[in-house]
């Protein structure tokens, strides 16, 4: 399930009216899955295992990813200072019966925009919202709307 669906569905009204998913689509496919990147919270049975790195790091983040594909969340710990992940990630089902857990290549690709997105001086702009095709992806964050 997607959160920030609203906004994201907002947004992409938005990119359509100005043609920039029709250009996107033309040069790499059809969207075939959309991710939202928002903050998030440390699941209480992971909160042991890094609070050592976690006092170590007193600047950090916690951002999960949702896509509209999937029932689960991606979450992480990221260090704003230095710039580095803090954790190696978890997976969060949304809902009783969630189905397949998305599989470690979309892990990679969640921490991978998380990482590229944080700014020299620690600083991300939460929620990221991601178009994915086959053959690339455009994420925009909250300051496009």
């Amino acid at each position: 399930m997607l959160k920030e669906e609203k906004k994201f569905d907002q947004l992409g009204q938005k990119l359509f009216m100005q043609g920039t998913l029709q250009e996107f689509e033309k040069k790499n496919g059809p969207i075939k899955g959309r991710m939202a990147i928002t903050e998030g919270k440390i699941p209480p049975e992971m909160l042991n295992k890094l609070q050592p790195e976690l006092m170590k790091n007193p600047k950090w983040k916690v951002v999960e990813g949702s896509f509209d594909f999937s029932n689960y969340t991606i979450g992480m710990v990221v260090g704003l200072n230095p710039i580095k992940p803090l954790s190696e990630g978890w997976l969060v089902p949304q809902l009783g019966h969630p189905g397949v857990q998305p599989d470690k290549h979309w892990q990679e690709f969640f921490m991978e925009k998380v990482m590229n997105s944080i700014d020299e001086n620690g600083h991300i702009d939460l929620p990221l919202f991601t178009w994915i095709s086959d053959k690339n992806d455009l994420m925009k964050s909250a300051k496009d709307m």
